[in-house]
């Protein structure tokens, strides 16, 4: 029996790390207070399913999983391992705001982020990398190959040199992407592969906004599940249009995602515009908002911008000349009132 049960366990563990896996941690600090929202935070997920989140108003480390809930000694010590990164990376962000001179402006709040990721690829080798950024911008990634730090653009060349001395640990960071990373992701794997298989269908919602040089469209995905989701506007059915904007996938509190797919279009007579959606909970692809935008829309609406101009004109003229012949009336009126004062 107690054989039979080892095969089971083995045998669940070895379908759980079947394939190529990812876990990352994704973590935030802002420099001042700001009202509803935690001083530094950050979220741990495995292959894009959110699994643990920490924030500074909490001070407690929680599942965002009920299959993990029974791992309370292993949430402990995050807990623990999480207030101690808070003094660490707290030190970091002062650092980049001095270095970059942006302590002039005491009023400004800004945002240090922090993502660092591990991956157990499908031939068992192990993969990882780190990034940092502040308001935004990516400063400086970590090459764990190497064992170096890599300025992402131009201005951290110059801090390179002292952030490799005094703000971090280089063979501590490639320790932590090939060992303990690894570790707790094939602990939450061999607990959590049923959430993984869930699929959450996406809404879509779709809207635009004219612009001096033409029509913007907007398509609006949010609410699904896994994350890898495919957006893109197509022309008449057919052509795709590309966006200059880039757009992100971003993570929603209920641990669903998002993405905000904007492009701008010229109107040409009876071009036709969709938005297409296509996810890994969907049967076919999603195909909205078929909508013609057309030069005689345009022709339309100045048409009856011209006609209210006109009617608003004629109005002030017509106006005007009912005070006109008023104002002779009342000229004429005085005039008799003196001639007949004289008789």
């Amino acid at each position: 029996m107690a054989l039979a049960v080892c095969l089971v366990i083995i045998l669940a563990v070895s379908v759980a790390y079947c394939g190529s896996h990812k876990l990352q941690h994704y973590l935030s600090m802002i420099s001042a207070p700001i009202y509803g929202m935690p001083e530094y935070s950050f979220r741990v997920y495995v292959d894009g399913l959110p699994v643990l989140r920490y924030k500074s108003d909490v001070q407690v480390a929680q599942f965002l999983v009920p299959s993990l809930n029974n791992l309370s000694e292993h949430l402990e010590i995050q807990t623990k391992v999480a207030q101690i990164w808070q003094i660490h990376q707290e030190r970091k962000m002062k650092f980049l705001i001095g270095f970059l001179n942006k302590t002039s402006d005491r009023a400004a709040v800004h945002v240090y982020q922090r993502k660092f990721t591990c991956e157990l690829h499908e031939n068992r080798t192990i993969g990882g990398y780190q990034e940092f950024a502040l308001n935004g911008k990516e400063l400086i990634s970590f090459d764990k190959d190497r064992e170096v730090f890599v300025a992402a653009t131009q201005e951290a060349v110059n801090m390179l040199p002292r952030w490799n001395k005094d703000m971090c640990n280089q063979m501590w960071n490639k320790m932590y992407l090939e060992n303990e990373c690894i570790e707790h992701m094939k602990l939450y794997l061999s607990l959590i592969t049923t959430d993984l298989k869930k699929k959450v269908k996406p809404k879509v919602k779709v809207s635009s906004s004219e612009s001096e040089s033409g029509t913007k469209l907007h398509c609006w995905v949010y609410g699904f599940y896994p994350r890898d989701v495919e957006v893109k506007w197509i022309k008449n059915g057919r052509d795709e249009i590309y966006s200059e904007e880039s757009a992100e996938i971003l993570p929603n509190p209920d641990g669903t995602y998002q993405i905000r797919v904007s492009v701008e279009v010229t109107p040409e007579e009876g071009a036709t515009y969709s938005c297409h959606v296509d996810h890994s909970s969907l049967e076919n692809p999603l195909v909205t908002f078929e909508r013609k935008i057309s030069h005689m829309t345009y022709r339309i609406v100045a048409a009856v911008a011209v006609a209210i101009l006109f009617a608003l004109a004629l109005f002030l003229c017509i106006k005007m000349k009912v005070g006109e012949l008023a104002l002779e009336n009342n000229h004429c009126g005085i005039a008799q009132e003196a001639f007949y004062s004289t008789v």
